[in-house]
């Protein structure tokens, strides 16, 4: 077996294996039939090979693979190095022979040495991942609510709908401002912000709206399709909503109300840490449905611990980390800090003299990190074993706003 990146001329091997393991419709006739000449529909697919990662057998035939994704993330107020998976697939006939568990040793390694720090997937199955240390990371709250519920709100501000590339730039300013206090954000290149822009409201029902204060300041946008609802009305779908106070999500929610007779409901994925339940009057109304997000590991536990906020003062604590997928980063963590200043010692458990407060393995460090979940929820649940400094725990490892909007 051979693990390595793709090469430019294996693209079109890759892509078929994709299609053949997500079951979608795909010609590829003209692209072979072209082959790789400047300009052609393969060099274009060609292109696209970098973040390719494969597995082939003995006689050199691409069995398995996936994308590594380069990305930064917000993790704690800082930008970190994270590697998105995304489009794990294997043959039919191939699997179930390691080639995927070989192709994620070596994206580990890979990301490991090139100072990556996180890893986030969206699963088809949370069990499956758990094998290679990936974990639940993050929930929305879906909201179901009909648009007539909007009625109540009223308008302080204004709305405008996008139509240039000055109005381009406020959402990409305001996305910014949103995400700094927001783990797992994706720090959006230039690339993305061109996917996000690509959708056209003439074209593809997707529109965008910049909602303005009376100071005339841009404090949020709205991002939504519609889809049939069955008869003469549609709903309203979120694709993104940003707001950098309350009156703005205000100003965006009595927009929505001027839609009654045209649209029937208003679905958003929230984030979890929004509770919409307070705005509206009668909470009947509020359809609420809990669903997951992805998946996330850490990939360099020091790293993650040399970024991760801490407690004001004086304090320390011992972390005992179990990886069973990677090994390097299982290890006692003594985590020192003084007044902004810390220090990160990692001593081999079976050699360290320091007996842990907190014990866990890579999956549930990466929820603690991240502030997906607390100690006490961890511990309830008896994934996480707590000797000692509970209190101070609480503090290292607390609740956390966390969004992420990007998809691999």
């Amino acid at each position: 077996m051979e693990v390595r990146p793709i090469k430019p001329e294996e693209k079109t091997a890759f892509d078929k294996i994709q299609t053949i393991a997500f079951m979608f419709k795909r010609d590829f006739s003209k692209e072979e039939n072209e082959g790789g000449t400047p300009g052609s529909t393969q060099q274009l697919v060609n292109d696209g090979y970098k973040t390719g990662r494969a597995a082939f057998d003995d006689n050199g035939k691409m069995c398995s693979c996936f994308d590594l994704i380069p990305y930064r993330m917000i993790f704690d107020g800082s930008e970190a190095k994270m590697g998105g998976i995304g489009g794990v697939a294997s043959l039919p006939e191939e699997r179930e022979k390691k080639y995927i568990r070989n192709i994620f040793e070596y994206a580990m390694n890979e990301m490991y040495e090139d100072g990556y720090i996180f890893s986030y997937l969206y699963p088809f199955s949370h069990v499956y991942y758990r094998k290679f240390g990936y974990e639940l990371n993050m929930t929305t709250i879906k909201y179901n609510i009909p648009v007539s519920s909007f009625r109540q709100s009223a308008q302080t501000g204004r709305i405008s709908m996008v139509a240039d590339d000055a109005e381009r730039q406020i959402i990409r300013t305001l996305y910014e401002e949103f995400i700094k206090d927001k783990n797992l954000s994706v720090v959006r290149t230039e690339k993305l912000w061109k996917k996000r822009f690509d959708s056209d409201p003439y074209r593809d029902s997707v529109f965008l709206y910049i909602w303005y204060n009376r100071q005339n300041e841009a404090r949020g946008y709205i991002q939504y399709h519609t889809e049939k609802s069955g008869g003469f009305k549609a709903d309203i779908v979120v694709r993104e909503l940003v707001w950098l106070d309350t009156e703005a999500l205000k100003g965006i929610f009595a927009f929505l109300g001027k839609f009654g007779s045209q649209v029937e409901n208003f679905i958003w994925k929230a984030p979890s840490f929004i509770n919409l339940l307070p705005f509206f009057d009668e909470p009947y109304d509020i359809g609420q449905e809990i669903n997951l997000y992805g998946m996330n590991r850490i990939v360099n536990v020091q790293k993650a611990f040399e970024l991760m906020a801490l407690p004001e003062g004086k304090g320390e604590v011992v972390i005992g980390v179990e990886d069973a997928f990677f090994p390097v980063n299982t290890g006692n963590y003594r985590i020192t800090w003084n007044n902004g200043d810390r220090s990160v010692e990692k001593t081999d458990i079976k050699k360290s003299h320091a007996e842990p407060d907190l014990s866990c393995d890579v999956q549930s460090l990466t929820q603690l990190a991240t502030g997906f979940l607390t100690p006490d929820e961890l511990e309830f649940a008896g994934r996480i074993a707590v000797k000692d400094k509970r209190d101070v725990l609480a503090g290292v490892f607390r609740k956390k706003r966390l969004f992420i909007n990007d998809y691999f």
